[in-house]
C-alpha cells in the first residue's frame, strides 16, 4: 500500500509540474557562489550538489537556468535585490534572513572545528584557542559572534579560510564538514586536517527572490520532493560523499 501511494503522490508530482510549465520562457536567472562541495565553479561534469539538484529540478519543470558565479556576498545581494533570481544553497541561521524566499530544503551543514593539531569537539575549548577563522557574513560567523565569540577573524572564502589554516594565522576554523574536506584538498599539500565533533547543524536551502512568482515556487518544491520520492537526491548527495539530511 505504500509503495503504490509513493507512485501515486510522485504521478501527481509530476503531472503538476507538467502542467505548470510554460514553453518558450526564458531561462531562470540563478547567480551561485563557489563553495565546494555544494556549489563548483568551472567543473563541468561535477558542479556540486546543489547546482546538480536545481538543473534536474528545472529539467523536470520544463524550465532553463542560466548560472552566474558571483563572490558569496554578491550572489546574496543581488538575490535579495533583483525579482526572480535563485540561488542553488544557502545556509539558514544568518541575519537577514527575512530577505530570501526559503526554496526547499535540500541538505544539512555539520558543523566542525577544524585544525592542524589538536581537536577541538566542543565550544568551550573553542573559546581558549587563539584565532578562529570564519568566512564574513557565514552562519558560522553569525553562529559564533552571537555566543560571544571575539577570536574570529574574517575572511572571503573558505578557500582563504584553508590557507590562514595551513599558514598557521588562524588556530582553529569552524565551517560545514563537507566545505573544509574539499578545501583542504584543494591545497594539494601533506598536512592532515584534524576535525572535532559536530558541535552544531544549519539546514541547507535553495533560495530565491521574494518576489519569486507563484508558479515557479510550485514547480521547483514539486520537482525536488519528486526527486526526493524516486531516489534522485540520495544518488545526488552520494556522488559527494552525503548522506540524508
Amino acid at each position: 500500500m505504500k509503495s503504490v501511494k509513493a507512485l501515486l503522490r510522485t504521478f501527481l508530482l509530476v503531472f503538476a509540474i507538467a502542467a505548470i510549465a510554460a514553453p518558450g520562457h526564458t531561462a531562470d536567472r540563478v547567480v551561485a557562489a563557489n563553495y565546494p562541495p555544494i556549489m563548483i565553479e568551472g567543473e563541468g561534469e561535477r558542479p556540486g550538489f546543489a547546482i546538480e539538484i536545481l538543473r534536474e529540478a528545472a529539467r523536470r519543470a520544463g524550465r532553463k537556468v542560466d548560472i552566474t558565479f558571483l563572490p558569496f556576498q554578491r550572489a546574496m545581494y543581488t538575490v535579495q535585490m533583483e525579482d526572480a533570481t535563485l540561488m542553488p544553497a544557502l545556509f539558514k541561521g544568518k541575519k537577514g534572513d527575512e530577505a530570501f524566499l526559503w526554496l526547499v530544503q535540500i541538505q544539512t551543514a555539520k558543523l566542525s572545528f577544524s585544525t592542524t593539531g589538536l581537536r577541538i569537539d566542543d565550544l568551550e575549548t573553542a573559546r581558549g584557542v587563539g584565532a578562529i577563522v570564519v568566512e564574513t557574513g557565514s552562519t558560522p560567523h553569525v553562529f559564533l559572534s552571537q555566543l560571544g565569540f571575539d577570536n574570529l577573524i574574517e575572511v572571503s572564502t573558505p578557500e582563504a579560510s584553508a590557507r590562514m589554516l595551513l599558514s598557521g594565522r588562524a588556530t582553529a576554523w569552524l565551517q560545514s564538514r563537507s566545505a573544509m574536506r574539499n578545501s583542504w584538498a584543494a591545497l594539494k599539500q601533506s598536512k592532515p586536517l584534524t576535525l572535532g565533533d559536530v558541535v552544531h547543524q544549519i539546514p541547507i536551502f535553495m533560495v530565491a527572490s521574494p518576489t519569486l512568482p507563484d508558479e515557479m515556487i510550485i514547480a521547483y518544491r514539486a520537482a525536488v520532493q519528486a526527486m526526493l520520492d524516486d531516489g534522485t537526491m540520495a544518488a545526488i548527495w552520494g556522488r559527494y560523499g552525503l548522506s540524508a539530511p
